[in-house]
This record gives structure tokens, C-alpha cells and sequence, in this order.
């Protein structure tokens, strides 16, 4: 370290471990001990990025980009070509069912208006009419009175409200069985727009952005809902049946007309839409007629009014002796013609030029996501070269949104976790890629790299390729960000689980843990009660790992780099014996218990629980690694007796400081491991171990 370590006493008395005590564990300290080690340091993100470019090729890329094209591909053409053939079974039932309605609508329609008078029934109305004319009256017989067949009344005639009930329904039944026709036709065409061909990259980028267009504006709810128009239609023809009358009436009028206002309103909308929004699925003939006249209109214009433009600025630049003003009117005046409004096709590609790194993110998810092929998690860190880092977080999102809506909230795909070559090595490449932003540190960094993390899982079978670009990434993950503990343990755990026997460390590995040890090591805080001590115990279990895989011979380093690990371990076990010599147990029980109700808990369930907690990573973190590392000669060698005794005095000073823990006393509900049943038994085998460990040998 740079500066000396201070450790903290209960009086409050700094106790100073001096520097000559240590060995070199900077890398200007080890200049002077071994060259090799000087020229290791952490990447710098310009190396890192350079290095993820160069690890695939151009054509492992292509590939990968070819793959996941066509299968959004084989998705984009399965989704439209079944929503057509929906869309044709829609139109020959619609057909059929308009044609037998309109058979109906021609009878009913009639009891709308007054049945045409019979001539029959007229002449002898007028007969009738006549004889009831004649009279005796003197001095004549028969005497003929005047008749006017125009005093003959007649009723006025009321339609029947049945009738008006009945023809209401099945008119209505009509509009919509022939909206359901018109809207499938115009899908139809929409669908016909969204076809692309090919599998190329660029190909694949357009097909996206049509695939994007139909599900933002949700052609497959239109889709949906033309079947349920044409069941409302059937609903209503059924329900007119029972009516007995109809006729002519304004309320049949006023309905109907409103209804297929409504039509018409929804077929202008649709029509119109595409004009405005370039994502906009609702693509017809008539959409692109209307964007050819209206692009036309405008761009002559503009043309005009900039032509105006220029005569009037040059007019106002003259009379003012050259003297420029109106600097709006001359920007326009000169303004490229290339701002003028696109054709209907090179409106998408300006479209897609602004989206290129969204849509190639979401070409790979959505091939994921739409297969469910974990192959696809296994080529996205072979493309992420090639997207923004931001995009490289919301692929991350993106599968995380898969998961939720395939398996619920917390739900667990087991095809995505058994596989060993996926999930794991996207998690860790994409965290390499967060190491190159120049906002390492910060907030917004640290939630981009949570996102990422949160489908990190130890893999069962780790190669070590796998192995070594975890731990380089997670170590120098919990450096670049050593306020936050929650990358240190995620580097703790995979680094102490995952070379347990499964792998073995290169030199570039145990010099990541070791940087990243630094400050854990030297950062002891007594004021953080327990979550200081278990930072601390953890720190102390990765150093001892790393002293014992350099010491075993496992890790097969050359003898320079080997001095090098081991004299920084020999400095560092030095002072980690100074530490548990002046340790004050008094206090550290303080959150021992994770309390996730958030429940106030007493003092004495503390008091009560620590010893027991404590024990166990006592035991975990360090006797179980002292006792690996001292069943080897080499070992044996770095480990001075005189850590041993701290080692002893340490816990018997914690049982003092904590006489009264019991497992049968109250709080111990809430112990959820404990070491005291174990402790004793392992630090007498740590004895025995450094006693007898040479003489076996021998």
C-alpha cells in the first residue's frame, strides 16, 4: 500500500503497521522486486475495446448477423402469411354472409314505407263511392248528389316500431359485415407492403423496421378484431329476425348513417396515417397516392417560396447597399434542396439510418425471442463490437422482458440456464463492454451494469476460457467501482467456486484478484460493524486462494511471476496478522442478521446470534483456506506460526467479548448457519496440519 494501514482500536487508538513489514503489493512497489510483474496493469478501455473488436472476425459477424436475419425472417413471413390467410377465410365468410343478409334487407326494407295501392281495391272504393250518391227525393227519383273523390280520406301511415327495430338491426348487421370486408382488404394490402425480401444485413434492417411498424400499431389487434365484427353482424341479423315489422323511418336512417360515417372516419384515418408516420403499417395504394400528390405539392412549394425568397433578399440586399439582412429569408433562400420531403421509400431509409444501432439490437433479440434458440445468446457477443454500449444494456432488457412475459415475474426459463456457453458468456462480455465507458464509477454506470448482471449465474462445467474472462471482468468490475460491495461478492464467489478444483488461474487472472484486493484489504472500517467484517473475512479468503493456487503449482506460472504473487501474499498475510492481533470483537454484531421484513429487531438477538454467524465464516473464510494452503509444503513455508496463534487468540478473544451464545437461548430462530459445533475441531486440525504437515512430507 501506499500509505500505512491503520487499524482501529475501541480506545480509538490508530495502531500503524509499518511498511517495511510488507512486501511490494503496488505495482511501483514491485518495480524493484520482478520485471514481469511490473508490466501487468489493468487494461485501459481503448485496450479492451480494441481487444473485442479484434476477437471475431467479419465473417464470424456476418454470420451471426445472416442467422439472426433470417430468423426474424422465417418469424416476419410465418406472422403475415397467417395473418392473410386470415384474412381470405374473413372475406369469403363475410361474403357469403353479406349476400344472405342482403336477401332480407330487400323484403324488410319494404315494411318501411306503405304498401302500393291495389287497383282493384281502388275501382270499387270509387263505385262504393258513387252508389252511396244516389237519393229519392220529389219530384225526382234518383237524384245524383256531387261527388268529390277527393273528400275520400286516407289514413296516414306510422311504421310499426318492429319494423323500424327490425330494419335498424339487420342494416346494421350489414355495415358491419361489409366494414369487416373493407378493413380485411385494406390488411391485406398493409400486409403486402410489409414483404421484404432477402437475408442480408441491410435486408434484415428493413424487415425490423416493417415488423416494428406492425406490432407498434397493432395490426394483429385489427386482425382480432374482424372476427369479432363479423359476430356482432350475425348477432344482430339474429336478433332482427325476431322483430315482425319494419318501414321507413328516420331513425333507421339516422343510425345507419352514423354507423357508416363511422366506416368511412376509420377508413380516412387509416388512409391518411401512413402520410404522416413513416412507421405506420397502414400502407395501401391509396396511402402512397395521397404521399406522392401531398410530397409533390410541397416540395413545388417550397421551391417557390425560396425562389421568392432569393429575388427578395437580393431586392432588400440592393436597396440597402449590400448590406445583408433578414438573415431567416436567405437561410431558407439557400436552403439544400435535400431537406425537401423523401419519396415514399427513401422516407424509411431515413428513418432506419436514425435507428440503425436499435434495429440491429433488435434483430438478435427478437431472433431469441421468437426461437427461443439459445444459439442466439451465444452470437450476441460477437456483434456487440459492432453496437452503441447502450445497446449492448438493452439487450439485456430485452431478454429479461422475454423471460417475464414467457414465464411470469421471477419466472425461470431452463432453457436459457442450462445453457453453459449463453447466458453466462453474454453477461460477461457485455460487462467488458461497460468497462470501456468513460463514466465508470457512477450511478448511471453502476444500474447499466446491474441490468446486465442480473442474469449472471455460476454455470456448472465452466471451461476455462470462460473462466478467465469472468474473473478478469468481475474483478476489475469491483475495482473500478469499490464503493459498491455487491460486485466485490459477485467476483468473491465466483473466483472462490469457480477454481475449486474446476479450473486454473493464469497469471493475468490472480493479478486481477489482487488489484482488486487492495482495497478491501486495506480499507477495514470497525465502524461498519458486521458488513465490514465479512467484507474483510471474504478478502482474506481470496487472498489465501490466491496464495494457495500460486503455492500448489496449479496455476503453472513461470518462477518470476511466482516470486511475484508470493512475496505480495507474504506482505499481505503479515498484515492481516496484525489485524487480528489488535481486532476489538466488541460492537461487530451490529446488522449480523438480514433483516428483510425490515422488522425492528432487539440488541440481545444480535448479541445472542453473532458468535454463531461469525463462527461460520471464521471457519469458511479462514482456517478451512489455512488449512488448504498449509497441507502443501510450499504452503506450510508461507504461513508463520505466529498467524496461527492469531489466528486462536482472535476467536477466543470474540468468545469473550461474547461469553452468553447459545443455541438454546432466545433469538436463536433467526441463526441461519453457525460454525460453533465446528470451530474448535478445526483450528485444533489447523494445528495439527502445521505440525505434522512436514514431517509427513518427509
Amino acid at each position: 500500500m501506499a500509505s500505512d494501514l491503520k487499524i482501529e482500536h475501541a480506545d480509538a487508538t490508530p495502531v500503524v503497521v509499518s511498511n517495511d513489514m510488507r512486501s511490494p503489493n503496488t505495482y511501483e512497489d514491485a518495480q524493484h522486486e520482478d520485471s514481469d510483474d511490473t508490466a501487468w496493469r489493468f487494461p485501459t478501455a481503448e485496450e479492451i475495446r480494441e481487444a473485442l473488436s479484434a476477437e471475431f472476425t467479419q465473417e464470424q459477424k456476418d454470420g451471426v448477423w445472416s442467422e439472426a436475419a433470417e430468423a426474424v425472417k422465417t418469424y416476419h413471413d410465418g406472422l403475415v402469411a397467417r395473418w392473410k390467410e386470415e384474412m381470405d377465410t374473413l372475406l369469403v365468410y363475410a361474403g357469403l354472409f353479406s349476400a344472405v343478409l342482403t336477401a332480407f334487407n330487400v323484403q324488410s326494407y319494404q315494411l318501411l314505407q306503405p304498401d302500393p295501392m291495389d287497383p282493384t281495391l281502388a275501382v270499387l272504393r270509387e263505385i262504393s263511392a258513387q252508389i252511396s250518391s244516389f237519393t229519392v227525393a220529389p219530384p225526382f227519383v234518383n237524384a245524383t248528389r256531387t261527388f268529390d273523390s277527393l273528400n275520400v280520406s286516407q289514413p296516414s301511415f306510422h311504421a310499426p316500431a318492429s319494423a323500424v327495430w327490425l330494419n335498424t338491426l339487420w342494416f346494421a348487421s350489414l355495415v358491419c359485415s361489409l366494414s369487416s370486408t373493407s378493413i380485411a382488404l385494406f390488411v391485406k394490402q398493409w400486409l403486402h407492403e410489409a414483404t421484404v425480401q432477402g437475408t442480408s444485413r441491410k435486408s434484415g434492417r428493413l424487415r425490423q423496421y416493417r415488423l416494428h411498424g406492425l406490432l407498434k400499431w397493432h395490426v394483429g389487434t385489427i386482425v382480432v378484431v374482424l372476427p369479432i365484427l363479423l359476430q356482432l353482424a350475425a348477432v344482430l341479423f339474429l336478433t332482427g329476425l325476431l322483430i315482425l315489422l319494419w318501414t321507413i323511418h328516420s331513425t333507421v336512417a339516422a343510425i345507419t348513417s352514423s354507423l357508416v360515417a363511422m366506416l368511412f372516419t376509420s377508413f380516412l384515418v387509416v388512409t391518411v396515417l401512413p402520410v404522416w408516420k413513416s412507421n405506420c403499417p397502414f400502407r395501401s395504394p391509396t396511402s402512397f397516392a395521397i404521399y406522392t400528390i401531398s410530397r409533390t405539392t410541397r416540395n413545388a412549394t417550397m421551391q417557390m417560396a425560396r425562389c421568392f425568397c432569393q429575388v427578395l433578399y437580393l431586392w432588400y440586399a440592393t436597396l440597402l447597399c449590400g448590406v445583408p439582412r433578414l438573415r431567416n429569408i436567405r437561410d431558407f433562400a439557400h436552403r439544400d434542396r435535400w431537406l425537401d420531403t423523401p419519396t415514399w421509400r427513401g422516407r424509411d431509409q431515413s428513418a432506419i439510418g436514425q435507428q440503425v444501432g436499435a434495429l440491429d439490437r433488435a434483430m438478435i433479440t427478437t431472433a431469441f425471442a421468437t426461437t427461443a434458440d439459445t444459439k442466439f445468446l451465444s452470437f450476441m457477443p460477437v456483434v456487440f463490437p459492432d453496437l452503441h454500449i447502450d445497446e449492448i444494456v438493452r439487450c439485456s432488457s430485452d431478454i429479461h422482458d422475454y423471460e417475464e412475459a414467457e414465464f411470469g415475474r421471477g419466472g425461470l426459463d431452463l432453457g436459457i440456464d442450462q445453457d453453459l456457453a449463453g447466458l453466462p458468456m453474454l453477461v460477461m462480455y457485455a460487462l467488458r463492454h461497460m468497462l470501456t465507458r468513460v463514466d465508470k464509477g457512477t450511478q448511471a454506470w453502476r444500474k447499466d451494469c446491474l441490468t446486465i448482471i442480473q442474469h449472471y449465474y455460476l454455470p456448472d462445467g465452466i471451461t476455462d476460457r470462460y473462466a478467465e474472462v469472468a474473473c478478469k471482468t468481475l474483478c476489475q468490475l469491483a475495482t473500478e467501482d469499490a464503493s459498491f460491495v455487491g460486485f466485490f461478492n459477485q467476483a468473491y464467489v465466483f473466483v472462490v467456486n469457480a477454481y475449486n478444483g474446476q479450473g486454473h488461474h493464469s497469471y493475468d487472472s490472480l493479478c486481477h484478484v489482487r488489484a482488486m484486493l487492495e482495497h478491501p484489504l486495506a480499507s477495514w472500517n470497525p465502524s461498519d460493524a458486521w458488513k465490514g467484517l465479512k467484507y474483510y473475512l471474504n478478502a482474506t479468503h481470496l487472498l489465501l486462494h490466491c496464495i494457495d493456487e500460486t503455492a500448489s503449482g496449479r496455476s503453472q506460472l513461470s518462477p518470476d511471476q511466482e516470486h511475484a504473487i508470493l512475496a505480495w501474499g507474504r506482505g499481505a498475510l503479515s498484515r492481516f496478522q496484525q489485524w487480528l492481533h489488535h481486532l476489538e470483537w466488541r460492537g461487530l454484531h451490529v446488522g449480523c442478521i438480514g433483516n428483510k421484513s425490515r422488522t425492528p429487531l432487539s440488541d440481545s438477538i444480535y448479541v445472542v446470534t453473532f458468535p454463531h454467524i461469525a463462527s461460520h465464516y471464521f471457519v469458511k473464510d479462514v482456517i478451512d483456506p489455512l488449512v488448504a494452503l498449509c497441507s502443501t509444503v510450499r504452503g506450510r513455508e508461507l504461513v508463520p506460526e505466529d498467524l496461527i496463534f492469531a489466528v486462536e487468540h482472535a476467536w477466543y478473544s470474540a468468545r469473550v467479548a461474547y461469553p452468553n451464545a447459545s443455541v438454546k437461548t432466545e433469538g436463536a430462530m433467526y441463526i441461519w448457519c453457525s460454525g460453533l459445533d465446528d470451530i474448535y475441531a478445526r483450528l485444533a486440525e489447523l494445528r495439527q496440519v502445521v505440525q505434522v504437515a512436514p514431517a509427513a512430507m518427509d
